[in-house]
């Protein structure tokens, strides 16, 4: 707990939060509609630790490029990264930065362990919920779809980090995995239909690897 206090200081994730309203309320102004995931969608449940970045899905790249383009303009987003994987944060403070990490539902990529299986981003269109965010709205998956997801980045992280040597890289899986546990583990108390998460993960073949997940992070599914 105390490494995720000061991997996730407040003056970090509150600039962060601030950021999402943001964004949501130029998604309301111009719009289309995204799922928040990740990070702030597990907030929303457990309200602990909250997010340094901004995990985003828009139903397709016509709608969110052109979208994402002029809002990066409009807010002092920078860009960074090499010429074929440019992306873009906005400086808050000394060597802070907040990101939005954006996809849609066509970039849902497979387990890293086992290209066979995947948990499609198209799941979000009937596993979802509304996050009011006082000035605008977003939808955000529902606890028993989060965790999935939250195991699946887990595993795909855990995975990279076996096959790493890069210190700074390892650091930064590390810090990544750890807060993935705490999610995990924070949203398991309020899943209310564990045979939905069942049935999904059925539908995915993917029940093995996320049962190995729970019972090595001790999360009991009823």
């Amino acid at each position: 707990m105390d490494e995720l206090g000061s991997e996730y200081p407040s003056e970090l994730t509150t600039r962060s939060f601030e950021e999402l309203k943001s964004l949501a309320f130029y998604g309301k102004s111009m719009g289309p509609e995204f799922f928040v995931i990740g990070g702030w969608a597990a907030w929303r449940y457990h309200s602990g630790f909250g997010s340094r970045d901004i995990d985003v899905v828009f139903h397709d790249h016509q709608i969110m490029d052109p979208f994402l383009a002029k809002y990066y303009k409009m807010n002092d987003y920078e860009p960074y990264g090499g010429p074929f994987e440019t992306r873009y944060r906005k400086r808050i403070g000394d060597g802070m930065f907040v990101q939005i990490d954006a996809a849609s539902f066509t970039d849902g990529q497979p387990f890293k362990e086992d290209r066979r299986r995947n948990l499609p981003f198209g799941l979000l269109m009937n596993h979802n919920d509304i996050w009011n965010l006082g000035e605008s709205i977003v939808r955000i998956p529902k606890p028993e779809l989060l965790i999935l997801q939250k195991v699946k980045a887990h595993r795909d992280r855990s995975w990279e980090l076996s096959r790493t040597t890069a210190p700074i890289q390892s650091d930064w899986l590390r810090g990544k995995i750890r807060k993935d546990e705490y999610d995990i583990r924070s949203i398991a108390p309020f899943i209310t239909d564990w045979n939905s998460v069942r049935v999904i993960l059925e539908d995915c073949d993917c029940r093995d690897l996320v049962e190995d997940s729970f019972k090595a992070l001790r999360v009991k599914s009823r």
